[in-house]
């Protein structure tokens, strides 16, 4: 897996490869427990979340007693929405990523989830209101108006005139929504062209509750809630309506807690890639008690800066009056990091014994890269007063993030699916192979003794069937099982069993 370290001088611009090099920062292979059933969740890496961040996800994690996660998963989504339909980031020509966030936090009832949540969204709920009192004065306006309306319309009627034009009904402007079905959004979603957060304290009920209108309890609302992942045009058929809803460009950012025991609910149902759309945290918990630590009045006002100043950047429309997002693009040592970047976890997907159950969500991860690296980048141009360019600080930022994210990927879906244990010793042996050059020979209890993987059987009589059937699954190990004959001191022969294991490169 790749490994990427936030260099202390992660706010100055660094060279395409500087960053890129395996300094043994986060590894997937070291951050396993063996006495323990789940991989062993990693430290969240506060340095690669915005600057603006960062003092608010330490303040309010020590003072609520929550891991930082419960905080800094959240602000993603809540940055991501407020950039909105306003940016697009283009890899490439033909690939875009808007800054779409589907995220949950994992933990007990007790965890401090919906704490940590409510210093996230702060910001938005108080925009919401502002938003609210704008409307509500507009409203009041536009009653005054329909009655002066209607007076003229009487009057010019008498005279065997045209009715005048009537005034536009305002709307309100939503920049977050709770319990909410697909109609209901996507009229919301037609009134907000920058696109909402949906904040949900509990996302199991919000599985659960999909399709639970339609007859049968079958419809289109999971689907559509695929399709907002990509953004895809809406359609929504509304009964007694002579036309649909549509909403060309909609932008939905998802924020959620889920506890353990029903982690299983978002990955129920058909295998269609729900879960494998949302970036997990899965830490461990914290110690509860008393804390004296709390909050202070700058960390807040500065993320809340941060945010006002995203949903502030201007918001261009086509000639139909739907969103135009402007394009980001990557700088030269930017798109140099992307590129390897890319590359490398193509690579990680392609090693041997890579589990099956993770090639839906690593997919995923990869449209995540550019989307991160939109919110980053333009959360670093506001507070820099920047040119709004994906910089090279910005991607190395963001793969920390996604490494994060490898790894509470592995613990999620070690919880919620039954890996093959054959597949995970694969992986293993892979790894341990690189690390000898590609090949390695020995006696089986050699191997056991070298070889670090939670998936070792717990004798070692039984170890090297065990590495046979791993690697009769994989084509890119090989695996002869022979003896070799061996001189003593005293010059007596003798023979010895001997694996050859050799892994064959194709990338």
């Amino acid at each position: 897996m790749a490994r990427y370290e936030i260099p202390p001088e992660m706010l100055r611009e660094v060279g395409p490869k500087a960053q890129l090099e395996p300094r043994g920062v986060y590894d997937v292979y070291d951050v396993y427990d063996v006495s323990r059933e789940l991989p062993s969740a990693p430290e969240f890496p506060v340095d690669a979340m915005p600057a603006g961040c960062r003092m608010l996800i330490r303040e309010a994690s020590e003072a609520i007693g929550c891991p930082p996660e419960f905080v800094a998963l959240p602000m993603l989504t809540v940055l991501a929405s407020a950039i909105g339909n306003s940016r697009v980031v283009e890899l490439k020509p033909g690939w875009e990523e808007k800054a779409v966030v589907f995220a949950t936090v994992i933990g007990d009832p007790a965890a401090k989830k919906s704490p940590g949540a409510k210093v996230a969204t702060k910001p938005a709920k108080r925009l919401q209101v502002e938003l609210r009192n704008v409307y509500q004065a507009k409203h009041e306006d536009y009653e005054h108006e329909m009655l002066e309306y209607e007076k003229n319309k009487r009057e010019l009627r008498k005279a065997g005139a045209a009715d005048p034009r009537p005034p536009k009904e305002p709307v309100m402007e939503r920049t977050v929504v709770d319990d909410t079905t697909v109609e209901a959004l996507t009229r919301v979603l037609k009134e907000s062209p920058r696109g909402v957060l949906v904040a949900k304290d509990e996302l199991a009920g919000w599985i659960r509750s999909m399709d639970q209108y339609k007859a049968g309890g079958k419809g289109s609302d999971r689907q559509f809630w695929l399709s907002a992942w990509n953004s895809d045009p809406i359609t929504v058929d509304r009964k007694g309506a002579p036309e649909a809803l549509m909403v060309s460009e909609p932008f939905v950012s998802i924020s959620g807690g889920i506890q353990p025991e029903v982690l299983k609910d978002l990955s129920r149902g058909p295998q269609d890639g729900m879960l494998d759309r949302f970036l997990c945290a899965y830490p461990e918990p914290v110690a509860p008690g008393w804390r004296e630590a709390h909050i202070t009045e700058a960390a807040e006002l500065r993320y809340a800066n941060l945010y006002k100043q995203l949903r502030m950047r201007h918001l261009d429309s086509d000639e139909f009056g739907d969103p135009l997002p402007e394009k980001l693009v990557f700088s030269p040592s930017g798109k140099a990091v992307l590129i390897d970047a890319i590359n490398e976890h193509a690579r990680e997907m392609c090693r041997p014994g890579f589990p099956a159950s993770l090639k839906g969500v690593y997919g995923k991860l990869e449209a995540y890269t550019g989307r991160l690296c939109l919110v980053l980048a333009m959360a670093r141009a506001v507070e820099e007063n920047a040119p709004e360019q994906v910089e090279s600080r910005d991607v190395v930022a963001a793969m920390v993030l996604i490494d994060y994210f490898k790894h509470m990927a592995r613990r999620v879906y070690a919880a919620v699916r039954n890996a093959n244990p054959l597949d995970g010793l694969a992986e293993d042996l892979a790894r341990f192979l690189e690390l000898q050059g590609s090949e390695w020979s020995g006696e089986p209890s050699e191997l056991y003794s070298q070889l670090k993987s939670h998936h070792k059987p717990n004798r070692v009589n039984e170890f090297g069937k065990m590495v046979r059937a791993a690697l009769k699954r994989q084509t890119r190990l090989t695996f002869d099982d022979g003896h070799e004959r061996v001189i003593k001191p005293d010059g007596s022969a003798s023979t010895r069993r001997v694996m050859k294991l050799k892994l064959i490169e194709t990338l």
